[in-house]
């Protein structure tokens, strides 16, 4: 009897637990926000739906520059794009918010221990020997790679536009050589040739997979549940329980994820080998440098084998699906825009033949404002995950009016409560954009910006935007993605055209938005009708 009833409470109590925000008012509930849609689920449906832009935009300019999101079962989110809120959400209280536990949960399970994966001080330790690799002085000794791989993605094109242009999926080689500029920049190692029409390598038609997979609103409320998961037994009794799922996408992204932690253990296993044997001495990938970093320190600083696969996993990730698919925006707008087209196409003609060195490139002016706007208007990571780890108060740059008509000066944050970092809507804030935030306007950057912008103190490391985050969570390899753009875009307008094609083009909401060639498809591909550059006007 007393056996029952200790099952009895323990089952009562977490059917409270669960089930207790349906029933008890929050803090957040002054807070105003959309109405939920679902007991279940509140709005994450919407939030994350792939087709969830008019509600972003909606929340993004209804209700304030701090909105509340009703979450799974009754609980309260916050949405916050005010510039005081998100200045003391990454920069003032670090300490106090960080990424939220689950989602750091789900990515170790998906990508192993990588700076997305982990907390505290083992973040803080990854970050701090990994920042050295991203300097401009080692990015500059690295520009010739960037080339080289470039080059072999121009000749690609180069063959098979020879006759004619035709339609080509420039997400798919935008996403192919971006994998290969990692790989080479990065671990040393070469994914792909840019010979094939398709990518032959496992690890490049897997990471193609992953983000479809990983960031549905299915998943995203089955990540929610990854604590409890990792909490079932050993690691072969978990791995039991997933392979009985009866859910295809879930067992396709198993797949997925066997082969990136394969690939990732095996590069990892050559380069020490190699580094043993004393080959790569000089080498300069990040990969060769941050090895000889992690043996050179003491044994108590050293980064465990763990960590060292799972920042394989989040640099090829991290690194391949945002620049690529930022680059082909760049394109698709460049298409819809022509004279902007002829205009940067003719500024890197000027600039030089085939290789601009590194300041000579980064001191374009219009490429750069290209590269800027199109970072403002379609960053690749529309919003971004924190939780509050203890009580605080979230300060307001403007007073807002809340869910009962009172002024909000400042709003209670109770331990746990979730916030959504706004980086599109901050990045297309009107207030301190102006009226035109949100067209694409690459000359907004040959001028001095708004002054209620450079007021507004908002805290990305990157051109007053939040694109790249900030504090000690901002986008470590920010700088390599800057390059890389740089080096890619330049090197395709000097030698292609590139206009729409008759296929549709819509773009997904996902941790990383992605384009596709219909509404209702999750497929990544992106065509353009590409062409020779003669000269001539296109």
């Amino acid at each position: 009897m007393l056996l029952y009833l200790v099952v009895a409470g323990g089952i009562a109590w977490g059917l409270w637990t669960l089930l207790r925000p349906l029933f008890v008012k929050s803090p957040l509930d002054i807070v105003a926000g959309p109405p939920s849609t679902s007991i279940v689920a509140g709005n994450l449906g919407e939030l994350f739906d792939s087709e969830a832009w008019g509600f972003h935009d909606e929340v993004a300019s209804q209700y304030g520059g701090v909105v509340k999101i009703n979450a799974v079962l009754g609980r309260k989110w916050l949405y916050a794009f005010d510039p005081a809120a998100l200045q003391s959400i990454v920069l003032r209280e670090q300490g106090t918010y960080d990424q939220i536990e689950w989602l750091i949960r789900s990515n170790n399970m998906l990508l192993g221990s990588g700076l997305l994966s982990v907390l505290g001080d083992t973040h803080r330790k990854q970050r701090k020997m990994l920042m050295p690799v991203f300097s401009a002085k080692h990015l500059r000794d690295l520009t010739p790679v960037f080339y080289e791989v470039t080059n072999r993605l121009v000749d690609a094109i180069s063959q098979r536009v020879q006759d004619a242009p035709r339609d080509l999926d420039m997400l798919e080689w935008m996403g192919r050589t971006a994998l290969e500029i990692i790989g080479q920049a990065g671990m040393g190692h070469s994914f792909d040739s840019l010979t094939t029409d398709d990518a032959t390598d496992p690890f490049t038609k897997a990471a193609k997979d992953y983000l479809p997979l990983s960031f549905t609103p299915e998943m995203m409320i089955v990540r929610q549940t990854s604590p409890l998961l990792l909490q079932l037994g050993p690691a072969w009794l978990r791995r039991w329980i997933v392979d009985r799922i009866p859910i295809p996408r879930t067992q396709k992204l198993k797949r997925v994820v066997d082969i990136l932690h394969q690939t990732s253990v095996k590069i990892i296993e050559e380069k020490k080998a190699a580094l043993q044997k004393g080959e790569y001495a000089a080498g300069k990938d990040i990969m060769s440098v941050l090895l000889k970093a992690n043996m050179a320190v003491e044994e108590a600083d050293r980064l465990p084998d763990e960590q060292i696969v799972g920042q394989i996993n989040t640099l090829l990730f991290a690194a391949t699906d945002t620049t690529s698919h930022v680059m082909a925006q760049v394109l698709q707008l460049l298409s819809e825009h022509p004279d902007a087209q002829a205009k940067v196409r003719k500024e890197i003609l000027e600039a030089g033949d085939g290789y601009i060195p590194y300041e000579k490139l980064h001191s374009l002016p219009y490429l750069d404002a290209i590269c800027k706007e199109t970072l403002r208007m379609y960053p690749p990571t529309p919003i971004v995950l924190r939780e509050a780890f203890r009580d605080t108060t979230l300060p307001l740059s403007q007073p807002m009016r809340g869910s009962d008509g009172s002024i909000l000066e400042q709003i209670p944050i109770p331990k746990g409560t979730n916030v959504l970092v706004g980086v599109r809507a901050c990045n297309r804030n009107k207030a301190l954009w102006g009226e035109d935030a949100e067209e694409w306007k690459p000359e907004r950057w040959l001028a001095p910006l708004p002054k209620a912008v450079e007021d507004a103190s908002i805290p990305g490391v990157y051109s007053n935007l939040m694109t790249f985050v900030g504090g000690g969570r901002s986008c470590v390899g920010f700088t390599f993605s800057q390059l890389e753009m740089k080096v890619v875009l330049s090197s395709l307008l000097a030698n292609f055209t590139f206009q729409l094609s008759e296929k549709p083009i819509f773009w997904h909401i996902s941790a990383i938005t992605f384009p596709s060639a219909a509404k209702d498809s999750l497929k990544p591909e992106m065509w353009l009708k590409v062409g020779r550059y003669t000269g001539e006007a296109a």
